[in-house]
């Protein structure tokens, strides 16, 4: 080997030795465990055929949606030419003409309800007034009967009366009612005076 071939030699190991202190000949490090490509493209396919089946879901829900709308919405005669967009379209008219009923509907029933607590009132009133208070009635009742009892005491007084008056009568047939009351002669008639007590209605 001659010298110069030596002092080549050397010179590359020095070159080296300073590209490698400077990290510019560094090589990267070759990974032991890298992923094959095989189990890649069939986790590929794998989440490719979920895909595919949450979508052929999703798509079949939608129209079983846009069938039942079609039913509720009225389309008029021509609903089969109708797009997807103008079935909503037509849905979101629909809905505001239902809000729409639905405010109304409880405003009268509103209403309704106040003309009904008033007319409770009303006829709740009207029986106060019609109807007097029980105190009141048996009062009423209580002057009826002590007003029955006061004719019937009556009656039975004037029969009384009577009866005694004629016994009275009897006897002074029987007996002189004329007495002698002074010496020049007067004279005094002794007689009972019947009392009769009129009835008053009440």
């Amino acid at each position: 080997m001659s010298i110069h071939t030596l002092l080549q030699a050397a010179e590359y190991i020095e070159r080296r030795e300073r590209e490698a202190e400077h990290g510019y000949a560094s090589t990267m490090p070759i990974p032991v465990d890298l992923p094959k490509k095989k189990p890649k493209a069939k986790k590929t396919q794998g989440n490719r055929t979920t895909h595919n089946e949450l979508e052929k879901n999703r798509r079949a829900h939608l129209r079983n949606c846009l069938e039942k709308l079609k039913e509720m919405v009225p389309l008029g005669p021509e609903a089969n030419r109708h797009t997807t967009l103008g079935l909503l379209n037509k849905a979101k008219v629909f809905i505001k003409t239902l809000e729409e009923k639905d405010r109304k509907s409880q405003m009268v029933k509103e209403q309704l309800m106040r003309e009904q607590r008033f007319l409770k009132r009303r006829l709740h009133h009207l029986d106060g007034v019609s109807s007097p208070p029980s105190h009141k009635r048996r009062s009423v009742s209580e002057c009826s009967s002590g007003s029955s009892s006061s004719r019937s005491s009556t009656s039975e007084t004037d029969e009384v009366d009577i009866m005694g008056y004629n016994s009275n009568q009897s006897d002074t047939d029987d007996h002189s009612s004329i007495q002698s009351m002074t010496s020049d002669g007067g004279m005094a008639i002794s007689t009972k005076r019947l009392c009769l007590v009129e009835e008053h209605t009440v």
